[in-house]
């Protein structure tokens, strides 16, 4: 977070750069600004997912400008990495934050109305355009004006995004204060487990999927086939036979449900409705678990959150009725938000993404035919302006070949590189501690403080518990396969669509992230202890280590 218009550093303000890791600044006063990775594009990025981080960036900016917070965002490409600044208007701060909380507070108690009421309806019919058309009957102009269609229709449902996502990271706020201030002798994650408990998109993706696992258990030669064979050959043995055939039916009807969604915020990576490996995966786990095991898990963290609110009311008997009303419309809000972060992420930041890696996915079977391009995914290298200009001038070409080579290398190169946490200057003045700027720090869990452990590490306690196990380092949910149960998963961060291996985990931790961060609220959902934000987790924990982690306090000790 930065102020731009301060460019006035020192050279020791400057954060250094690494020798091998070159930097060369697109606007000169790049340098003087704070730069970090943007955590939710892994790395590395091809040039195509840079329109798609720039597209939700821009969301971004305009609700930062609808609700008039005085903050602006930028994104660069860096070698493969996406890197955002986060610039924030220190001139008459105080005022302005006062005309931004006047918007966001009322936007705070309409969101869920605005939500059901408007915005999901309208992206619904974004979803339907495009579930509606055949691509492979358009002409070569027609799949041209669909490209660009396409990007004005997505870009709207990322303004909706952002529209819901800012009150919406901020309801769950004041709730956590108030109930600080009345109870100071609670854990930090207290206030957290007491909205465990809500059905969510994403618990009813892993139920349905538990409750496929359950229909396969009943077909001995389904069980057979998910226990005795890789997952890469499950569905072509399936598909071999009668029982398997009606088998594949229910899966699809699954994905077609639940499978519009990839590992990464990604237009490069196929969805599991194109490649279930994952789906299969997990049903490989389920089958191995007792009837009842997940409904039981479930039911234990709503009884635990049931109890804990019942414990609170009691208390709250003994302050004046107004005090026991506000904490109750806070408490509500709260829950509001946690359900609407699931859902938005289901409707757009998968399914929106989806549709729009099949009109890319088009794009290049054509540009592939014409010889634009070698192979389909090869459109991945081009920028989203290059991408327009092949597809409009179809059937002729353009050689793009040099600059995807060029790419191609960069991409090589940096493969295996673990990208600089900061590039630029380190922010001057203190760090902005307004409501929405808090909210914001709660989910990347940066600027927050963390425990000093001597024998292990420290981060954000965000599930309560603690639980000792063996340490398994997954770094991506193609090594989600050497997870057993009991295990200790330890990521670099997890998303929605890790959720299913929640239900093996005995724990995690993360590298990244605060306690409003989805690694944090699915773990309370799940009641399995967690620690978030860590740091370096994935680089100083191995594969199985023996591990402890207290969810309480925020500490990952390294038993051996």
């Amino acid at each position: 977070m930065t102020n731009k218009d301060d460019t006035q550093q020192t050279e020791t303000d400057f954060i250094p750069i690494p020798p091998d890791f070159p930097v060369n600044w697109e606007k000169p006063d790049d340098k003087y600004l704070f730069w970090q990775p943007e955590f939710y594009f892994p790395t590395p990025v091809k040039p195509l997912d840079v329109y798609l981080a720039k597209m939700i960036f821009r969301g971004l900016d305009k609700a930062f400008k609808a609700y008039y917070f005085p903050a602006e965002t930028d994104i660069r490409y860096i070698n493969t990495c996406v890197y955002y600044s986060f610039d924030y208007d220190p001139e008459e701060t105080d005022a302005k934050i006062r005309r931004s909380m006047e918007k966001l507070n009322p936007a705070m108690a309409e969101m869920a109305e605005l939500w059901r009421g408007e915005w999901l309806p309208e992206i619904r019919t974004h979803l339907a355009y495009w579930d509606a058309c055949d691509l492979s009957a358009l002409s070569a102009q027609a799949l041209s004006e669909h490209l660009d269609e396409t990007d004005r229709r997505a870009s709207r449902c990322w303004d909706i995004h952002f529209l819901l996502y800012l009150p919406m990271v901020m309801a769950p706020n004041p709730f956590e204060e108030m109930h600080h201030d009345l109870f100071r002798d609670e854990e930090a994650s207290d206030p957290y487990e007491l909205l465990s408990g809500f059905r969510s998109i994403n618990i009813e993706s892993s139920r349905a999927l538990w409750d496929l696992s359950r229909r396969a258990l009943a077909s001995t030669e389904v069980r057979k086939v998910l226990a005795d064979n890789d997952v890469a050959d499950v569905v072509g043995i399936l598909d071999g036979s009668a029982e398997g055939q009606s088998f594949l039916v229910e899966l699809r009807s699954y994905l077609q449900e639940y499978g519009k969604r990839g590992e990464h915020l990604t237009l490069a990576l196929p969805a599991w409705i194109e490649n279930p490996a994952l789906v299969i995966r997990n049903l490989q786990d389920y089958v191995t678990q007792p009837d009842g095991y997940l409904d039981a898990e479930l039911e234990k963290t709503k009884t635990r959150g049931e109890r804990g609110l019942a414990e609170i009311r009691d208390r709250l008997r003994d302050y004046p009725k107004q005090v026991a009303e506000q904490f109750e419309s806070l408490l509500k809000l709260a829950k509001e938000a946690f359900v609407l972060r699931e859902e938005h992420g289901h409707w757009i930041d998968f399914q929106v993404t989806y549709y729009m890696r099949r009109v890319v996915l088009e794009a290049g079977r054509r540009l592939t035919a014409a010889g634009t391009v070698d192979s389909r995914d090869d459109v991945f290298y081009l920028t989203f302006d290059e991408l327009r200009e092949a597809v409009g001038i179809l059937p002729e070409t353009a050689d793009y070949s040099q600059r995807m080579n060029e790419r191609r290398s960069i991409e090589k190169r940096f493969a295996e590189y673990k990208p600089p946490m900061m590039l630029g200057a380190m922010p001057s003045g203190a760090f902005p501690d307004d409501p929405l700027s808090t909210a914001l720090f709660k989910i990347e869990g940066s600027e927050l403080p963390v425990p000093e452990v001597s024998d292990g590490l420290g981060g954000h306690p965000a599930s309560s518990g603690t639980v000792r196990g063996t340490a398994k380092v997954v770094r991506s949910l193609s090594e989600a396969g050497k997870l057993e149960p009991g295990d200790i998963m330890v990521a670099e961060a997890t998303g929605p669509t890790w959720t299913p291996f929640f239900v093996t985990i005995a724990g995690l931790v993360t590298d990244t992230g605060g306690v409003l961060s989805h690694s944090a609220i699915v773990a309370r959902e799940y009641g399995i202890p967690c620690v978030v934000g860590t740091g370096t987790a994935t680089s100083d924990i191995r594969d199985g280590q023996r591990i402890e982690i207290d969810g309480n306090k925020g500490i990952v000790r390294i038993l051996e």
